[in-house]
């Protein structure tokens, strides 16, 4: 025979609630406030260049990426 029991069971998850342009330090508050647009960069160099095997990332606000990126670079499949 088997018994059972209602079992509340709590589970820890990660959330991100922060965001912080990499950029300006700009902050957004995920959970209290709408956010507004934010995106993720990742810059990777090829074989033989000085950053070799180097990674950047970071996050982004629109309005950097507007005043840094947009003018300079291409969308991808273009």
């Amino acid at each position: 025979m088997k018994e059972v029991q209602v079992v509340k069971e709590e589970i820890e998850t990660e959330k991100v609630i922060t965001i912080r342009c990499d950029f300006c330090q700009k902050e957004f508050d995920k959970i209290t406030i709408e956010c507004e647009g934010f995106g993720s960069i990742k810059i990777e160099f090829g074989y033989g260049s000085k950053y070799d095997g180097i990674i950047y990332s970071g996050e982004i606000c629109d309005n950097c990426f507007e005043d840094h990126f947009k003018e300079k670079l291409r969308i991808k499949g273009d």
